[in-house]
């Protein structure tokens, strides 16, 4: 090779390698932003969760406060009455006990004095029986001593009064005022107690309200300084990406390697690269001869070559060149014959044993033939530059050696043929099939999935907080691109659910109206009426079955995690953020999946009763060392059915 092209070469190799390495970085950088923001949405939301526990304490400490207060103040004034009580009663005892006293010689007076009146009123009676002083005794006599039963006298109730005074006196002296005051005492010393505890614990609850709202504020900085992160990292990464396409177009043919997307083993993938141009005008114009009538001038042929990644370094023209002596079947290159076609498109076959796939032997005539509309294609199959079938999880790079026509060669004096530079890196990778149909019943969830049997995989099942309110505001993957279409979508959402709630109102007052109207009308007349409210009652139901509708729209797309979630977030979660399902038995052939009180949502945060989650699925191999021969498969979230969590009791 000569100078000139060896400087080319070298060029084009040092930029395209740079910028490959560039977009390497770029593509990590992206990854690890979506992680950061992942993460910081989920700080985000713990935040939010933690402050609405913490406003929920608050109010319920204050209510306890106030009515501990309460108790406080009426233990107070029990204690100051009991020990006014203590003060007074002592006294009021020994008031008593003396009025009891003087009670008693009054009825002792009185009593002597009706035995001294009964007397005169005996001898009265004898000596001086109805006259004017028998009268009066007898008036004293029965002042004293009574005469009827609504008239018992002065004797009897001074002998009553004598009894009650001693009673009082009694009952004053019973009070136990002492041990009252010790545990009035107590129960205060007790209230105060508890009202200084709940009174710490109102604290608390108020310094954990303040505490949380400013974790929140600092929680919320956070995560738009990732949301701000990401967009940056993706602006650079889609730019990287497009610098090295135009690179890679301008100066390396344009040499793409396009992988399978179908589901289960790769069968073949496809290599495309532009034709080679001339960087001189065309001699023919100028009326020089070339010595070639080919079509594809001046390019007689293309060869593709398959190098690992690793070796890329070491593969030179002068390898290409040899390569191309040997045998072509020994498939270490594919042949193109050129023509005047502007770019050139290879698909390339794998055999089944380089998929670890074992071969019938009746089916080796048939492996490198395919019948399409009754022709038999030759199917192509390349091994690498050493000789080894291409494997499955091996990183890969391809080139194109352009072998130049002859008079083309003779006219630029230069008798090199052109070799690119490698492709981008590949990898084949068997693709999973994502789980479908997944539902959740009585806290057990349920999906299916037709995966390839020789494939050892194992479903993680996650769980997606769905609260569009508590993750309002946060960034998803569409809403990088289409965040004002989703606001106002949740927007829509709210105002269609409050209209449907506000139609099944109408909708039950009617039928209220319409049973209140006919209760007391004839057979005739209630024909009438129902007939009168059945437009009414038709319009109302079509209204809310039109509202049904445009809610069920706005589920389907709103159903999403109000957070970034992606696959690559998915397969990067740690082993306490999801579950393993276990394999199908007996005759239902489902995975199963148990939620109870252990299970854990993608944060790695315990499921809390009452919310909503979305469960995935993401289906990925059950050895570590073989993810790298595998890509995943996330099941759809836009078909998945929202669930509420509930504990179980028994």
């Amino acid at each position: 090779m000569n100078s000139y092209n060896e400087n080319l070469q070298a060029s084009v190799l040092e930029s395209l390698s740079e910028q490959e390495l560039k977009l390497q970085k770029a593509k990590a950088n992206l990854d690890a932003s979506m992680f950061s923001l992942y993460y910081a949405e989920g700080a985000r939301i713990s935040a939010a969760e933690e402050l609405i526990v913490a406003n929920d304490n608050y109010k319920f400490q204050q209510e306890i406060l106030e009515q501990t207060v309460i108790d406080s103040d009426l233990s107070t004034n029990v204690l100051s009455s009991v020990n006014l009580a203590n003060i007074f009663i002592p006294e009021t005892v020994k008031n008593t006990s003396v009025a009891a006293a003087n009670v008693q010689i009054a009825a002792n007076a009185i009593l002597k004095l009706a035995s001294d009146v009964g007397s005169i009123f005996s001898i009265v009676n004898a000596a001086d029986f109805d006259t004017e002083i028998y009268d009066q005794s007898k008036y004293a006599n029965d002042l004293m001593n009574g005469s009827s039963p609504t008239n018992k006298g002065t004797a009897y109730l001074a002998e009553k009064t004598s009894q009650l005074s001693m009673e009082a006196s009694a009952d004053v002296a019973e009070v136990p005022v002492s041990s009252l005051a010790e545990k009035t005492t107590s129960t205060d010393t007790s209230i105060k107690g508890l009202l200084e505890v709940v009174n710490t614990d109102f604290n608390t609850a108020s310094t954990a309200v303040m505490t949380d709202t400013e974790a929140l504020a600092t929680a919320n900085s956070a995560e738009k300084k990732a949301e701000g992160t990401l967009e940056d990292t993706g602006v650079v990464y889609k730019s990287t990406l497009n610098a090295y396409e135009l690179s890679n177009e301008q100066l390396n043919l344009d040499l793409k390697v396009t992988l399978p997307i179908e589901e289960g083993r790769p069968t073949s993938y496809k290599v495309s690269f532009n034709s080679y141009k001339s960087p001189f005008e065309d001699s023919k114009e100028k009326g020089v001869s070339t010595g070639s009538d080919e079509e594809g001038y001046p390019v007689k042929n293309y060869y593709i070559f398959l190098v690992k990644n690793k070796d890329k370094e070491f593969f030179s023209l002068s390898d290409a060149e040899g390569l191309i002596t040997e045998d072509q079947d020994k498939e270490l290159y594919i042949k193109i014959p050129s023509s005047n076609a502007f770019s050139y498109t290879e698909k390339i076959s794998i055999r089944p044993q380089s998929l670890g796939v074992e071969e019938n032997a009746s089916d080796s005539k048939k492996e490198k033939e395919k019948v399409i509309d009754n022709k038999v294609l030759k199917q192509q199959y390349l091994r690498d530059v050493n000789g080894g079938d291409i494997k499955i999880g091996e990183n890969y790079v391809v080139y194109v050696l352009a072998v130049f026509d002859n008079g083309y060669k003779k006219i630029i004096n230069t008798f090199d043929d052109y070799l690119t530079v490698s492709s981008a890196c590949f990898t084949l990778k068997n693709r999973l099939t994502p789980a479908k149909k997944i539902v959740v019943d009585n806290n057990k969830m349920f999906f299916t999935s037709k995966e390839n049997s020789d494939f050892n995989v194992e479903y993680r099942c996650i769980f997606l907080l769905f609260n569009p309110k508590l993750t309002k505001g946060l960034l998803t993957v569409k809403e990088l691109e289409k965040l004002e279409k989703a606001t106002s979508e949740l927007k829509e959402y709210y105002k269609k659910n409050k209209e449907k709630q506000s139609l099944k109102l109408l909708l039950e007052k009617l039928k209220s109206k319409i049973s209140i109207s006919i209760k007391s009308e004839t057979e005739e007349s209630k024909n009438t009426i129902l007939e009168g409210y059945e437009k009414e009652k038709q319009e109302l139901i079509d209204k809310l079955k039109k509202v049904e509708e445009e809610i069920k729209k706005l589920e389907k797309n709103l159903k999403k995690p109000g957070f970034f979630f992606n696959y690559t977030i998915a397969k990067g979660l740690e082993v306490e953020s999801y579950g393993i399902a276990t394999a199908p038995t007996g005759p239902l052939k489902k995975y199963t999946f148990d939620i109870n009180v252990s299970t854990t949502d993608s944060f790695g945060n315990s499921l809390i009763a009452g919310n909503e989650y979305i469960p995935v699925v993401l289906a990925m191999p059950k050895k570590k060392d073989e993810e790298v021969q595998f890509i995943g498969a996330l099941s759809n979230i836009q078909e998945t059915s929202v669930f509420q969590y509930t504990i179980k009791t028994k």
